[in-house]
């Protein structure tokens, strides 16, 4: 993903692009695919798939449900490691 995609562009104020990690805040701590469908506009199908081929830093629950602990997804989504 990196800093060009639309999560990390700066607003129509001008705002520097790492303030766009506020959106984040509205979000629980553990993001579920849809969190992150809504974040990205990815389909929910898809952002499962980039956790299943380990694309996003995800922990599958009880062998169904996908989690992404918010803090390792900001890293992500801002070009780091996670």
């Amino acid at each position: 993903m990196g800093r060009n995609h639309p999560v990390c562009q700066s607003g129509s104020d001008g705002a520097a692009p790492g303030a766009s990690v506020e959106i984040f805040s509205a979000y629980p701590d553990l993001l579920t695919p849809a969190h992150i469908s809504e974040l990205t506009g990815f389909t929910v199908e898809y952002v499962r798939k980039l956790c299943r081929e380990h694309k996003i830093p995800a922990v599958q629950v009880g062998g169904r449900q996908w989690f992404v602990p918010k803090p390792r997804f900001v890293e992500y989504v801002m070009g780091g490691d996670a």
